[in-house]
């Protein structure tokens, strides 16, 4: 199994993916969509948490090998971007609108 097919099983374990067609999902962008994935439900299950940090951090240093700081999109993303860039060993910042 690839390590995205394993987020996948996941984001589905922890209930993380939501379908909604009849009634679409309105992201803050505006646009509407039937499927939406709540990342924050994954930072509750340890292990799901876990694999998540060490495989983003493992992309970032095989496609990113010269990052020099982790920026995570406020809000759901602070607390993934900082475990990033804590096994990574990088500073970290938010990005707010």
């Amino acid at each position: 199994m690839t390590t995205a097919q394993q987020i996948a099983q996941y984001l589905l374990a922890v209930q993380a993916v939501k379908l909604r067609p009849q009634e679409p999902f309105t992201w803050s962008s505006g646009w509407k969509s039937p499927i939406y994935c709540d990342n924050r439900v994954t930072l509750a299950d340890p292990a799901v948490r876990t694999y998540i940090k060490y495989a983003l951090a493992d992309l970032i240093r095989s496609d990113y090998a010269g990052a020099e700081v982790v920026a995570g999109v406020a809000t759901a993303g602070i607390a993934q971007g900082a475990l990033v860039a804590d096994v990574l060993g990088l500073p970290f910042c938010y990005v707010r609108p």
